[in-house]
């Protein structure tokens, strides 16, 4: 293996003395480096280097990262699933990336029809009145729902009601959001079948109630069975109910949660309609409402909205992979893409039963939570999920939801086949025995990843993003 070398990037930021010195070697890659060095004139700029070089450089970083094209994402909640090809064709198409919103309107008529479309499309599938396509994330949807709440109350003179119910099931960003906007968060507890129970929100009830915010089906892949009891309790009480739209890759064809009691509710493009995750994104949050809410909707129009909560727009690139992704399979498709989403959960559920511990066995749609409570020699939840790497899988979601004790919770989409699941189930079986017969091995692992178990508590609360420029010599 050659000696590492350490190599030079000039950079004219701010005067020609100025160097950013980067070691690209890796004992990983055979020490593979780049050749940078200041250009011979003495002037700020950077020497060309072999296009061989820097593709092979990048590509093998970019393969230190996991991701959906390469295997199975089982991330509980999240929804990782393929962005089919075709949709990035089309979005990529110029007539498509390249639009602006300050040509003329003539020019834009096609894509404005395509939002409509999209809109009428969510609205249809969830049974409200109207969708608004603004938000820019989940999160921005649930925060833009909450802000449409207080304006209701608001406009009614409830200025004093100040309180939203959240169930210890939630999404963080369900209590962030509402606390964000000025409210007063009340924790809800689940009953024994891991649901909210109707009884227990009468107890929690009164003037000061503003809303409740419920994810149905909930974080343990669970479908809340008294919702509609529910919502009835809270609209008799004043209160609005907020329904996190985060499991609606679930619900797409099956139920309708604006004819069930949702006054409003959060689409995830980036999750449900196959749109990017993350970095290779944005993520995208519409929202449908009812018509009680309409007035206050960001793009109403009326006196009372809330105003814009995103310029141009919005996140067109999203709008045309979710449109394009909805037409390509239609209705009888979107409630099949549900159905085989709850069939695989519920096969490795199967799989995994009685291998792991499942601490609420109610039926499940689709994705399933497991804990740490029964692995031998203290393996934990972080040990299992650290040694799956090994084995050539993203871990799933660790830790959530919180009022599971060591959870771990997996979310395999519709889009993963059957050998996919098996080797998966296969890993995961293989883990769990490895606890017994060689902890240490859990416990040290991953071993076959650049950087080993990193003390995530320590970097986390140290977190050091600032990175120092040394000059050369």
């Amino acid at each position: 293996m050659p000696t590492p070398l350490e190599r030079v990037i000039f950079h004219r930021a701010h005067s020609d003395k100025e160097y950013l010195r980067v070691v690209a070697a890796d004992p990983t890659l055979d020490a593979i480096t780049l050749d940078f060095a200041e250009r011979s004139d003495g002037v700020g700029g950077m020497e060309q280097v072999g296009e061989v070089e820097v593709v092979r450089h990048y590509t093998r970083l970019s393969l230190l990262n996991w991701d959906i094209d390469r295997g199975l994402y089982p991330l509980g909640s999240c929804t990782m699933k393929h962005n089919p090809r075709l949709h990035e064709r089309v979005a990529a198409d110029p007539a498509y990336s390249q639009a602006h919103p300050s040509w003329p309107a003539a020019y834009l008529a096609q894509h404005c029809g395509i939002m409509n479309e999209l809109a009428a499309d969510l609205a249809t599938l969830s049974g409200f009145d109207k969708v608004c396509l603004q938000p820019a994330a989940g999160a921005h949807g649930e925060l833009t729902a909450v802000f449409m709440i207080r304006a209701w109350h608001l406009s009614r003179g409830d200025a004093t009601r100040d309180v939203f119910l959240i169930p210890d099931s939630a999404h963080g960003t369900n209590p962030a959001s509402a606390a964000m906007s000025g409210f007063r968060c009340v924790q809800v507890k689940s009953g024994p079948e891991g649901t909210l129970r109707v009884e227990d929100i009468r107890e929690l009830l009164n003037e000061r109630l503003a809303a409740i915010m419920i994810t149905n089906p909930n974080t343990l892949g669970i479908y809340e069975t008294q919702f509609s009891d529910i919502a009835d309790a809270v609209h008799k009480a004043g209160g609005l109910v907020y329904m996190d739209g985060a499991n609606f890759n679930a619900a797409m064809g099956v139920f309708q949660p604006g004819r069930i009691g949702a006054d409003v509710m959060h689409f995830n493009l980036h999750k449900t309609f196959t749109t990017p995750h993350g970095g290779g994104g944005p993520g995208s949050g519409p929202i449908g409402f009812n018509a009680t809410l309409a007035p206050f909707a960001p793009d109403s129009g009326k006196a009372e909205s809330i105003g814009r909560v995103k310029s141009w727009f919005g996140q067109w690139g999203m709008y045309i992979r979710a449109w394009v992704y909805i037409r390509t399979l239609g209705s009888i498709g979107l409630h099949e893409v549900s159905e085989e989403a709850v069939l695989n959960a519920n096969y490795i559920r199967r799989r995994l039963e009685g291998v792991l511990s499942m601490p609420v066995k109610s039926a499940t749609l689709h994705e399933s939570v497991f804990n740490d409570r029964d692995l031998p020699n203290k393996i934990t939840t972080l040990d299992v999920a650290k040694r799956l790497i090994d084995y050539g899988f993203h871990p799933p979601t660790v830790y959530f939801p919180i009022h599971v004790h060591g959870a771990l919770m997996i979310e395999p989409t519709e889009t993963e086949s059957l050998d996919e699941l098996d080797r998966f189930c296969d890993a995961m079986r293989a883990v769990v025995a490895e606890a017994a017969t060689d902890p240490e091995r859990l416990k040290s692992a991953p071993h076959t990843t650049c950087v080993s178990r990193v003390d995530e508590v320590l970097a986390a609360r140290s977190l050091d993003l600032r990175w120092v420029a040394t000059e050369r010599g």
